[in-house]
């Protein structure tokens, strides 16, 4: 099952926002972790520019990112991973991959990458830095659903999130005002939800046009039969922090993906997801690329839960 299930018994457009009980987890290691850092790993060394990009003048933030990310990571799992500092000098240890690092903080020179890549490639998270008029100037983004860091970079938080349905125009707006507000300290945490007829996590621009292709040949194929078979439920489990020396923010995104068949085993579950997807607005689902195939999928959890 999805450890973040983000549906209710009714759509609506609040963010849903909450704040993260334990700051520790704020990047998560899971049963994929080795998978996926595989994978991301092997995008980032076939298009380093395409995943990866950062302004020069972001370097110093960069490492703020390097810090947070490691210390959340040896305090949720410290059998997995061990940071060992020496005022500026550290060595992090990664027991999964059996690697270890030798650094000194604040020093690129001594790592064999620009910060947040190297930072990026030990986490499952993509990890993206807004600064203090909310442009992203730094990020390690291997698995979005419909968007990269060529078209996003450089922009404002509220363009970021475009071209959105109308309708989600105040949500964006009351997001826009609720991340300016983040005090230093705090990490909150949203989920953000999709339906895909693909496990594939790279879901980025590039692959828009193959993904679409996809989607028609699987739309035909689809029944109310074997729906819960072909579509996979994608949750986005995001969380937003303030940076302590800079104020900017770090927003990271956390790809779960469940086959809607092994989701809906919970019954309660099931009858969840049927009731918020009823309520869904038209313009919502079209945006999210599931009107070739919505109907299939509500005649299936109809059929599986009543």
């Amino acid at each position: 099952m999805l450890p973040y299930f983000p549906f209710t018994e009714n759509f609506d457009l609040k963010i849903g926002t909450t704040h993260l009980s334990d700051p520790d987890r704020l990047v998560e290691c899971d049963e994929h972790y080795q998978n996926e850092i595989s994978t991301k790993r092997k995008l980032l060394e076939a298009y380093p520019n395409y995943y990866f990009k950062a302004t020069s003048e972001s370097e110093s933030y960069q490492w703020e990112v390097v810090e947070i990310v490691l210390n959340s990571l040896t305090k949720a799992w410290p059998d997995n991973f061990i940071l060992t500092k020496n005022e500026d000098d550290w060595v992090w240890q990664n027991k999964v991959l059996n690697e270890s690092y030798s650094f000194q903080f604040g020093n690129t020179l001594t790592l064999p990458l620009a910060p947040l890549d190297w930072v990026g490639r030990q986490v499952q998270e993509d990890l993206l830095i807004l600064n203090d008029k909310m442009i992203l100037i730094a990020g390690s983004l291997c698995f979005p659903s419909g968007w990269d860091l060529d078209g996003k970079f450089g922009k404002h938080f509220f363009e970021i999130h475009a071209p959105l349905p109308s309708l989600s125009n105040p949500m964006i707006e009351t997001a826009n005002k609720f991340i300016e507000r983040i005090p230093v300290g705090k990490v909150f945490q949203r989920n953000n939800w999709g339906f895909r007829i693909t496990d594939q996590l790279d879901l980025s621009a590039r692959h828009t046009e193959s993904y679409l292709q996809l989607l028609a040949r699987a739309s035909v194929e689809m029944n109310d039969d074997n729906a819960g078979e072909k579509i996979f439920v994608r949750v986005e489990h995001q969380t937003l922090s303030r940076l302590p020396k800079s104020g900017f923010i770090l927003f990271t995104i956390h790809t779960y993906q469940n086959r809607l068949e092994e989701e809906i085993k919970d019954t309660a579950r099931g009858k969840t997801i049927y009731s918020f997807l009823i309520t869904v607005p038209e313009k919502l689902l079209e945006y999210k690329l599931m009107t070739s195939f919505i109907s299939s999928l509500l005649t299936y959890l109809k059929r599986q839960l009543h």
